[in-house]
């Protein structure tokens, strides 16, 4: 077996994929930092415009060159390191939005803009990623040492876009482009890491490693591919980056299976050496068919190709020859492994699910370059211009994030103790209320009154016209039901009577009357009314159910139609009842109704402390008792490092002022412990002398009649609109068929007046 090129010389492998750098509009810093120091942090901007300038320099340096080299590498670090150093100066939206077109796209595409420090950033470390693919690209790979350092600049690369995922995207607080969200990364990752690992085989190529050594390469770099376009979503890959991919992952399977095959043979394993030369054949050959389809389509992407720089559009010619050659290794291999098998060995061969997976040598990973693990460039490149961290004399972003601490405190004392606890107080009433079937218990025993909800039902049934509303939109129904029941009957008598007519003329005519009888022609139309005549009969039963509701309920619901003072005298009265001792009963509702004040002041007195906690909340600002607290800890030196947990002496202090609500919310829960207890004991002694008389139950009944019946009288009203709406409908669908059946009588009688005059009878 040869060598996967069919020859023991190294070859250079093709251009891998480079990717291109992601373009950006011209923009500015200095005017949004400054008018944000201005307003926000409460400083002299002037002093800072110098650094603001230099950092517009630093971003414009970038962008104005940007070949391919490590002098290009290291002005996007140089310029990454500041803007790295600003987002811990800064929040992340400062008012300023960063434009970045698409990564695959030209700069006549629309850019997507965001107001976020972290999307600067994490663009930025994507061109310094992007640079490394470029560079690992360029490297001459004829040489073992070119080929480590291109494999080192791929997980440079890897490193960067891993950077991206789990350091800047994790804190983005927006939501990144898709190619710059958490999955594009991770294709980037894949994709760096199968050249890097790629560039692993080679090397193994070019030092002849043993066959099963390179297998465990090749196999990997096909995982990596797989990778790329199986686990994640690439639809912001260019058409031709994913069939490169596609093809890299076929070949490199066919080359792990065709080296594991060449090591079948020194292990006497006949027939797995035939599975495996199958298995390399298929995918080869898949390999090969994808190049095809790519030759014959790519050259029309002429931003592609000017974008990839070196044959990337295409396979290159060099990695075709490869694949063509392997494939012929293989054919041939795999003529002289059958013949030998068929004649000599007589192995089975196992079938590809059957064959042992090809061990991996996983020899790459992402590493993040240490100028990203720790971006203080201006540390590393002592004979720079700038020799220090712009904007480190501005106040630290320690002081504003401990504002926004205190702010989370402040927030779960008035959210959490104060109306969180007022809250739950709210809560345990309303399911003591539900429980003791509190104001209603006493509103239905109460003589002199009615349950409230009862009082809000004949409010609304008087409101919609009480009981003769019904009557009247009942009478309504029935009337627009005759008209369109007539409607019907106008059409069939219409098409009876022209039957008729028609019969009278055929007798009269004999054979001389040649046209159709009536029957054959009205079919369709019979059959169309007795439809509407069937739906007309099914409305008509619906009614009367309708009209039956009216009847049962009409009576209770006329009671629901008068004065409120009508209804409560309708109503037995407890008065009249010598059973229980109505001096006794009237003393229990007027304590019981006193408490019920009582814990509706307590509600008052809770709705008030939570909209004076709120009140105090939105105007408390404690901006300068931190300032006073940072020049404490920082004495001035501009380079003592503080964090928000040296303010909590601070927050422990400023948030005193709330106790005096948490005081008024604990003494509303004492009195409310007292006030359940009350309404309970009360409440049972209340109970006890009303289930002791009958005519209690007689008035509890007739009041729940009442309720039903204005549930009744919603559903009848409902009922009735549904009616006048159907039959307001329908009648259009009836007139025209009773018009279609006019049309059609008057057709045939003028058709008869020709017939008859023009017949021979009528000439004799």
């Amino acid at each position: 077996m040869t060598m996967v090129n069919g020859s023991d010389a190294p070859v250079e492998m093709p251009t891998l994929l480079s990717i291109p750098l992601r373009q950006t509009e011209e923009m500015e810093w200095t005017p949004a930092l400054l008018r944000y120091i201005q307003t926000s942090y409460a400083e002299d901007a002037t002093k800072y415009q110098a650094d603001a300038l230099t950092l517009d320099k630093l971003r414009q340096a970038c962008f104005e060159n940007q070949t391919p080299e490590l002098a290009t590498l290291e002005r996007f670090f140089a310029y990454y390191s500041q803007v790295v150093f600003v987002c811990s100066r800064f929040p992340f939206d400062i008012g300023l939005e960063f434009a970045w077109h698409p990564v695959f796209q030209s700069n006549s595409s629309k850019p997507v803009s965001l107001s976020n420090l972290n999307y600067e950033k994490a663009c930025v470390l994507f061109d310094i990623g992007t640079l490394y693919t470029q560079l690992g690209c360029n490297e001459s790979r004829i040489s073992t040492e070119g080929i480590r350092k291109s494999c080192n600049f791929f997980q440079n690369a890897a490193g960067c876009f891993k950077y991206i995922e789990k350091e800047i995207l994790s804190d983005f607080r927006a939501t990144p482009p898709d190619d710059l969200c958490a999955d594009a990364m991770q294709a980037l990752i894949s994709l760096s890491l199968a050249q890097a690992q790629e560039c692993i085989w080679q090397k193994a190529v070019m030092e002849h490693m043993k066959h099963g050594t390179i297998a465990r390469l090749a196999i990997k770099v096909a995982d990596f591919y797989e990778a790329v376009l199986n686990d994640h979503d690439v639809s912001f890959f260019p058409s031709e980056w994913k069939r490169h991919v596609q093809i890299k992952a076929s070949y490199f399977n066919a080359v792990a299976q065709y080296h594991k095959a060449n090591e079948c043979i020194s292990q006497g394993r006949y027939g797995e050496e035939i599975g495996r030369l199958r298995l390399a054949e298929k995918n080869n050959r898949k390999a090969l068919h994808s190049i095809a389809t790519t030759s014959s389509s790519s050259a029309t992407n002429g931003f592609f190709f000017s974008n990839m720089r070196a044959n990337t559009s295409i396979m290159h010619e060099s990695f075709t020859g490869e694949v063509r050659k392997l494939q012929e290794s293989i054919e041939r291999d795999l003529v002289r492994a059958e013949r030998d098998n068929d004649l000599v060995y007589m192995e089975t061969v196992p079938e590809p699910s059957q064959l042992p997976p090809v061990l991996r040598s996983d020899m790459v990973r992402p590493i993040v370059p240490p100028e990203v693990v720790d971006p203080t460039h201006w540390k590393r490149k002592p004979n720079e211009e700038i020799q220090h961290p712009l904007f480190e004399n501005l106040v630290p972003f320690a002081v504003h994030q401990a504002a926004s601490v205190y702010s989370d405190k402040k927030e779960y004392v008035v959210i959490t103790d104060i109306v969180g606890h007022c809250n739950e107080l709210e809560e345990e009433m309303k399911a003591l209320y539900e429980e003791l079937c509190l104001p209603r218990c006493i509103d239905t025993i109460d003589p002199d009154t009615i349950p409230s909800t009862l009082i809000a039902c004949a409010e609304e049934v008087q409101h919609e016209g009480g009981g003769q509303a019904l009557r009247d939109m009942l009478q309504k129904v029935q009337e627009m039901s005759i008209k369109n029941m007539e409607l019907v009957d106008e059409g069939f008598n219409v098409l009876e009577e022209e039957n008729e007519q028609d019969e009278i003329l055929r007798r009269q005519y004999g054979s001389l009357w040649s046209r159709p009888p009536s029957q054959q022609l009205t079919s369709a139309l019979l059959s169309q009314g007795a439809k509407y005549h069937d739906t007309l009969q099914a409305a008509q039963k619906a009614d009367r159910i309708v009209r039956a509701k009216v009847s049962n309920w009409g009576k209770a619901i006329d009671m629901l139609s008068h004065p409120v003072a009508d209804i409560i005298a309708h109503l037995p009265s407890l008065r009249n009842d010598d059973s229980l001792e109505f001096s006794q009963l009237t003393e229990l509702m007027r304590r019981l109704r006193a408490l019920l004040q009582e814990c509706d002041d307590a509600a008052t007195r809770r709705k008030r402390t939570m909209e004076e906690a709120h009140s105090l909340s939105a105007a408390d600002d404690i901006a300068d008792a931190l300032l006073a607290k940072a020049t404490e800890l920082t004495g001035g030196s501009p380079t003592v490092k503080i964090e928000p947990a040296q303010f909590n002496q601070v927050f422990a202090q400023e948030l005193k002022k709330y106790d005096g609500f948490l005081s008024v919310i604990q003494e509303v829960h004492n009195n409310q412990i007292r006030q359940i207890s009350r309404l309970k004991e009360l409440h049972e002694q209340f109970q006890l002398i009303v289930r002791a008389s009958p005519l209690a139950a007689k008035r509890e009944k007739a009041i729940q009649n009442l309720e039903q019946a204005f549930v009744k009288f919603k559903e009848i009203r409902s009922n009735m609109v549904e009616g006048i709406k159907f039959y307001s409908q329908y009648v259009d669908t009836l007139s025209q068929f009773r018009d279609a059946c006019v049309d059609f009588a008057l057709a045939r009688r003028l058709e008869a007046s020709e017939l008859a005059r023009d017949s021979p009878l009528k000439r004799g």
